[in-house]
């Protein structure tokens, strides 16, 4: 089946330009030719177009204009969040239901830009991922508009949410590594929404886990990233090089494979064998990950899933079938491959 990026890379534009010209977004309008383009190849490649043009779009169900709102940061072809939104694309589509207008949080943190958006493209929900300003969820929910999240699950906020459980990932993660004979286990991770690392899901079940199974946390071995894939690999290095060998972890949880990449990187340049003397596993099994040297073992996040049931959840949700806000956590499971494919003795 044809994606967003299928038809953004044939006409050589961005993803988000392909979804405001097949939602006919008046907000921020694309040129008629770029339109036309557009428009041409999707329909060339076999990506069914929901507006009035076409018949087979139209249902019984009230239409709802939908805005997915994201970090600039995570645009493009990220290899998480794009396939999490092809999956919201998909779905809402098969629904019957008008194509998805993508934002930008950069674009839209003025108060006065959102409440213009919201108004001239008739927006009845937004989905928000990986991201949370506090004035401008109140704007929203003032103005009407039903918000669901998406990598937005955190007890404090009171928000419809589409996520996997990250806690149970992290905590499978570290059963697996003390299975196979870890007990120094660190972790490379980043903030949550409240800037700090503490407060991150998968940080509580590493802790959760840790604790569980008796086992100390060092805080040499803690890295917090701010999701900086530059920063893993600098900071992995300088702890290598600041703890003696002796006292290396012999495990690292990596919050992202994105992150786990680039620290794994810096340990094999410090002659450390991976997995024998540090086993490494990320999280979200992203394509690459299956072809780092050596594969890096990774929890299975349904990305492409999350995105479907966040789309079905929220006409869901504007259809009022929720008496008070769904959170849906989605299962994961731990794919093993060579980074962390080793029993040691308990040490």
């Amino acid at each position: 089946m044809p994606t967003l990026k299928d038809i953004a890379e044939r006409v050589g534009v961005s993803i988000s330009t392909v979804s405001r010209a097949i939602s006919d977004d008046t907000s921020r309008p694309v040129s008629e030719e770029t339109k036309r383009k557009i428009r041409g190849v999707a329909v060339e490649l076999g990506y069914k177009l929901a507006d009035s043009d076409h018949p087979e779009a139209q249902s019984s169900t009230p239409l709802k204009q939908v805005v997915c709102i994201i970090p600039q940061s995570l645009m493009g072809d990220h290899p998480y969040f794009s396939q999490v939104l092809e999956g919201f694309h998909r779905k809402m589509n098969e629904l019957g239901q008008p194509p998805v207008i993508v934002r930008t949080v950069e674009e839209l943190k003025d108060m006065q830009r959102l409440a213009a958006m919201l108004g001239e493209a008739s927006v009845k929900g937004v989905l928000a991922v990986s991201w949370y300003d506090e004035e401008l969820f109140k704007l929203m929910h003032k103005e009407g508009i039903v918000l669901l999240g998406v990598s937005l699950n955190d007890e404090s906020l009171s928000v419809p949410v589409v996520d996997c459980d990250r806690v149970a990932a992290a905590r499978m993660v570290i059963r697996h590594l003390v299975e196979q004979g870890h007990t120094r286990i660190g972790y490379i991770g980043g903030p949550a929404f409240y800037r700090k690392m503490e407060n991150d899901e998968r940080y509580i079940g590493y802790q959760f886990s840790m604790l569980q199974s008796n086992l100390t946390i060092n805080p040499d071995w803690v890295i917090d990233t701010n999701w900086n894939v530059n920063d893993s690999y600098t900071r992995m290095t300088q702890m290598l090089l600041r703890v003696p060998k002796s006292d290396w972890p012999t495990a690292i949880f990596c919050a992202s494979d994105m992150l786990a990449i680039p620290a794994m990187r810096a340990a094999l340049e410090k002659e450390c064998r991976v997995p024998e003397d540090i086993a490494f596993v990320g999280m979200d099994n992203i394509a690459f990950a299956q072809y780092t040297s050596p594969p890096l073992s990774s929890i299975d996040v349904p990305k492409f899933e999350i995105g479907r049931i966040a789309a079905k959840a929220m006409v869901d949700y504007l259809d009022g079938h929720y008496s008070i806000p769904p959170k849906i956590l989605l299962p994961c499971s731990l794919i093993v491959r060579e980074s962390s494919d080793y029993h040691r003795n308990a040490n």
